[in-house]
Protein backbone atom coordinates (compact mmCIF):
# COMPACT_ATOMS: atom_id res chain seq x y z
CA UNK A 1 0.00 0.00 0.00
CA UNK A 2 2.79 2.68 1.02
CA UNK A 3 4.82 1.74 -2.20
CA UNK A 4 1.35 2.16 -4.36
CA UNK A 5 0.93 5.49 -2.50
CA UNK A 6 4.37 6.46 -3.23
CA UNK A 7 4.36 6.05 -6.80
CA UNK A 8 1.63 7.53 -7.31
CA UNK A 9 2.82 10.48 -5.50
CA UNK A 10 5.95 10.32 -7.82
CA UNK A 11 3.65 9.94 -11.18
CA UNK A 12 1.33 12.91 -10.44
CA UNK A 13 4.02 15.57 -9.64
CA UNK A 14 5.98 14.53 -12.67
CA UNK A 15 3.05 14.71 -14.22
CA UNK A 16 2.18 18.09 -12.49
CA UNK A 17 5.92 19.51 -13.11
CA UNK A 18 5.10 19.04 -16.67
CA UNK A 19 2.04 20.62 -17.01
CA UNK A 20 2.85 23.59 -14.99
CA UNK A 21 6.53 24.53 -16.61
CA UNK A 22 6.68 27.88 -18.59
CA UNK A 23 4.64 26.54 -21.95
CA UNK A 24 3.68 23.13 -20.18
CA UNK A 25 -0.11 23.93 -19.96
CA UNK A 26 -1.98 26.63 -21.72
CA UNK A 27 -5.76 26.77 -21.27
CA UNK A 28 -7.20 23.70 -23.77
CA UNK A 29 -4.37 21.98 -24.23
CA UNK A 30 -4.11 19.82 -21.78
CA UNK A 31 -3.64 16.24 -22.73
CA UNK A 32 -7.47 15.12 -23.32
CA UNK A 33 -6.31 17.31 -26.71
CA UNK A 34 -3.24 15.88 -27.30
CA UNK A 35 -5.09 12.73 -27.49
CA UNK A 36 -7.96 13.97 -29.60
CA UNK A 37 -4.90 15.29 -31.81
CA UNK A 38 -3.34 12.14 -31.95
CA UNK A 39 -6.68 10.56 -32.66
CA UNK A 40 -7.33 12.75 -35.38
CA UNK A 41 -3.78 12.13 -37.05
CA UNK A 42 -5.26 8.42 -38.02
CA UNK A 43 -8.55 9.34 -39.47
CA UNK A 44 -9.36 10.64 -42.91
CA UNK A 45 -10.34 14.33 -42.82
CA UNK A 46 -14.13 13.79 -42.70
CA UNK A 47 -13.81 11.41 -40.05
CA UNK A 48 -11.46 14.05 -37.93
CA UNK A 49 -13.45 16.86 -38.60
CA UNK A 50 -16.38 14.81 -37.01
CA UNK A 51 -14.18 13.90 -34.40
CA UNK A 52 -13.24 17.85 -33.85
CA UNK A 53 -16.91 19.00 -33.53
CA UNK A 54 -17.71 16.60 -31.03
CA UNK A 55 -15.13 17.47 -28.86
CA UNK A 56 -15.47 21.44 -29.48
CA UNK A 57 -19.16 20.60 -28.00
CA UNK A 58 -17.51 19.21 -25.16
CA UNK A 59 -14.83 21.31 -24.50
CA UNK A 60 -16.95 23.61 -21.84
CA UNK A 61 -17.58 21.44 -19.90
CA UNK A 62 -13.96 19.61 -19.85
CA UNK A 63 -11.62 22.95 -19.49
CA UNK A 64 -13.23 23.69 -15.75
CA UNK A 65 -12.31 19.78 -14.73
CA UNK A 66 -8.86 20.31 -16.61
CA UNK A 67 -8.57 23.29 -13.55
CA UNK A 68 -10.23 21.50 -11.18
CA UNK A 69 -7.53 18.58 -11.85
CA UNK A 70 -4.36 20.81 -11.59
CA UNK A 71 -5.63 22.51 -8.82
CA UNK A 72 -6.17 19.08 -6.83
CA UNK A 73 -2.47 18.23 -8.43
CA UNK A 74 -0.81 20.82 -6.82
CA UNK A 75 -2.72 20.61 -3.62
CA UNK A 76 -1.38 16.90 -3.37
CA UNK A 77 1.85 18.11 -4.12
CA UNK A 78 2.27 20.82 -1.23
CA UNK A 79 1.06 18.08 1.14
CA UNK A 80 3.56 15.52 0.03
CA UNK A 81 6.11 18.65 0.26
CA UNK A 82 5.14 19.59 3.74
CA UNK A 83 7.79 18.80 6.37
CA UNK A 84 5.48 16.56 8.87
CA UNK A 85 3.92 14.75 5.96
CA UNK A 86 -0.04 13.87 6.80
CA UNK A 87 -0.54 10.95 5.60
CA UNK A 88 -3.95 10.91 5.61
CA UNK A 89 -4.35 14.27 4.67
CA UNK A 90 -1.84 13.42 1.56
CA UNK A 91 -3.69 10.00 0.86
CA UNK A 92 -7.15 12.41 0.69
CA UNK A 93 -5.51 14.87 -1.88
CA UNK A 94 -3.90 11.72 -4.07
CA UNK A 95 -7.64 10.37 -3.99
CA UNK A 96 -9.37 13.64 -5.15
CA UNK A 97 -7.05 14.95 -8.06
CA UNK A 98 -7.70 10.69 -8.93
CA UNK A 99 -11.16 11.31 -9.18
CA UNK A 100 -11.22 14.47 -10.84
CA UNK A 101 -8.61 12.98 -13.17
CA UNK A 102 -11.01 10.15 -13.55
CA UNK A 103 -14.10 12.82 -14.34
CA UNK A 104 -11.69 13.95 -17.09
CA UNK A 105 -11.47 10.47 -18.65
CA UNK A 106 -15.07 9.91 -18.51
CA UNK A 107 -15.57 12.70 -20.74
CA UNK A 108 -13.06 11.72 -23.14
CA UNK A 109 -14.41 8.34 -23.68
CA UNK A 110 -17.86 10.02 -24.26
CA UNK A 111 -16.24 11.88 -26.94
CA UNK A 112 -14.72 8.94 -28.38
CA UNK A 113 -17.75 6.66 -28.20
CA UNK A 114 -20.17 9.23 -29.93
CA UNK A 115 -17.14 9.63 -32.31
CA UNK A 116 -17.41 6.19 -33.21
CA UNK A 117 -21.36 6.56 -33.51
CA UNK A 118 -20.74 8.67 -36.46
CA UNK A 119 -17.34 8.04 -38.47
CA UNK A 120 -17.29 6.30 -41.30
CA UNK A 121 -16.19 2.28 -41.19
CA UNK A 122 -13.26 3.22 -42.63
CA UNK A 123 -12.44 5.72 -40.11
CA UNK A 124 -13.41 2.75 -37.57
CA UNK A 125 -10.75 0.75 -38.96
CA UNK A 126 -8.14 3.09 -38.82
CA UNK A 127 -8.26 3.62 -35.11
CA UNK A 128 -8.32 -0.41 -35.10
CA UNK A 129 -5.52 -0.56 -37.18
CA UNK A 130 -4.36 -4.46 -37.89
CA UNK A 131 -6.07 -5.70 -34.65
CA UNK A 132 -9.23 -7.51 -36.01
CA UNK A 133 -8.31 -8.10 -39.67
Amino acid sequence: MLLSLCLNVILFTYVSVQWLLPGGFRPGAGMPLRMIERVAERLPKEDAEILWSIYQGKEAELLPLQTEYRHALVKAMKTAAQTDLDKAELDAAVKDARDKRLKIGDLVIATFVETLERISPKGRRQLVGGYFR
